[in-house]
């Protein structure tokens, strides 16, 4: 089952990434010859510990690495599903709770504590986090609520409209921590602030993930709240605030950055910085220092609904198609008519037998971080698929990231093997290696052989 990934975007967070003056060269060159074909990178997949004991944790939803305070050891900070964020000092192996949420719990894979990120100042002494979750709805909603019908229903504007009113999928809620990581008991002392809620109009695609960008702003992955196929649209509607990329400043009182690409016009969710995503389950920003690589680019994988999944490189006021088309293929119940040239195309896709996720809900891709230290997979985007437990190596230098009119999903693409497990989120160290943990609660290296 499912669990989801979250990446330490803006390099405040940790300290500098090691680089080797002298890089490793990239593996042997792709194949165009129909299509795309890149050769195989062997991994092997080393359990990590802390304090000389493996790490394990419910379901993980994130998974950062981070000094505590200027010039301190590392810690590995975890978020789990069911509503704890846990700190381990990874020299001694010694644990603290941050937090412990009531009531966010569920048995649904795309629901509960899913999004967690630390203030870029956090080592400096602003001691705060932030998250993304979901609560469950309400009794009023239960008593109005009507499961979303397919898009063919006669009612379904009404129905839609009811979903977004009494919240039939709960809500997300995006709060900041203020936590005492020397107090005996932080969770117990921690303080919140609730910064944005939203109901969401359905129980599924309710994807959140929260990331500083190196602006300073706090960026909010948000999915399309369901059913099956966006039978009521909310991919293309700007109005609201699902099926997006939001983007917060937090100096502001209404949380709203000025320059926005929406702000000022009639009926537009002033927060949103691109929309047309359908499940944008994980984020991360590119690093800097990677020779090849531009920094402080945007990559989101996007759940897709049966035909593809993608990864995306955000732009400002981007639209990414959902729910018009999905990856570079119209909607599968909208015919085959052209698609729309505007639309951004992802930087890779793959397809149906290659990673979907189950029809009954959950996802597939998750999207990664990436490799910075020094080997094959360094300035390669490693990421997974929680359905077929396949891991790849996205190759950003083979892409130009600046280009979006370049960009037609047909990116390079390592396959990696040696290593297979359910993916739910993907982290990087100081030293600029890449973890990854499991739905089922193990968290590894994944090492180049």
């Amino acid at each position: 089952m499912p669990s989801p990934s979250l990446r330490f975007g803006a390099a405040a967070l940790v300290s500098l990434v090691s680089l080797a003056a002298n890089p490793t060269p990239a593996p042997e060159p792709c194949s165009a010859d129909g299509g795309w074909e890149c050769p195989d990178i062997g991994v092997a997949l080393e359990p990590l510990k802390a304090g000389g004991k493996a790490i394990s944790v419910g379901t993980p939803t994130a998974l950062l690495f981070a000094s505590l305070e200027d010039g301190g050891g590392e810690h590995i900070v975890i978020a789990d599903k069911g509503g704890t964020v846990t700190v381990i000092d990874r020299a001694t192996g010694d644990s603290k709770e941050w937090l412990a949420l009531d009531g966010v719990a569920s048995v649904n894979p795309e629901r509960g504590l899913l999004g967690l990120a630390l203030h870029p100042q956090f080592a400096s002494g602003t001691h705060q986090f932030f998250t993304y979750h979901t609560v469950p709805r309400t009794d009023e909603a239960n008593a109005n609520c009507k499961r979303l019908p397919a898009f063919t229903t006669k009612n379904l504007p009404k129905i839609c409209a009811m979903g977004e009113e009494y919240g039939c999928g709960g809500a997300f809620v995006v709060t900041e921590w203020t936590v005492y990581p020397d107090s005996e008991d932080p969770s117990g002392t921690v303080v919140g602030r609730e910064l944005l809620s939203r109901n969401q109009p359905g129980e599924g695609h309710n994807a959140g993930h929260v990331q500083f960008g190196p602006d300073g702003m706090l960026y909010v992955s948000v999915g399309d709240g369901g059913a099956q196929m966006d039978p009521c649209g909310r991919g293309q509607d700007v109005s609201y605030p699902t099926s997006s990329i939001l983007r917060l400043d937090l100096s502001a009182d209404d949380l709203v950055p000025a320059d926005n690409p929406f702000v000022g016009k009639a009926d537009h969710e002033p927060l949103i910085w691109a929309y047309g995503f359908r499940n944008p389950w994980r984020m991360e920003f590119t690093p800097a220092g990677l020779d090849g690589v531009p920094a402080g680019v945007l990559l989101v994988g996007d759940t897709g609904q049966s035909r593809r999944e993608e990864i995306d490189a955000v732009t400002r006021g981007g639209n990414y198609g959902w729910s018009v088309r999905e990856g570079t293929l119209n909607h599968p119940g909208k015919g085959v008519g052209e698609v729309n040239k505007s639309l951004v195309s992802p930087l890779f896709e793959y397809g149906r037998g290659e990673g979907k996720a189950s029809p009954t809900g959950g996802f597939a891709v998750v999207g990664g971080v990436v490799a910075t230290a020094a080997g094959p997979l360094q300035g390669m985007y490693l990421m997974g698929d929680n359905s077929t437990q396949l891991l790849r190596a996205l190759d950003l230098r083979a892409l130009d990231l600046g280009s979006p009119s370049t960009w037609s999903g047909r990116g390079k693409a390592h396959m990696l093997t040696g290593g297979k497990l359910p993916a739910a989120t993907f982290g990087r160290d100081a030293a600029g290696e890449v973890y990854v943990a499991g739905s089922g609660g193990g968290v590894f290296q994944v090492v180049a052989q």
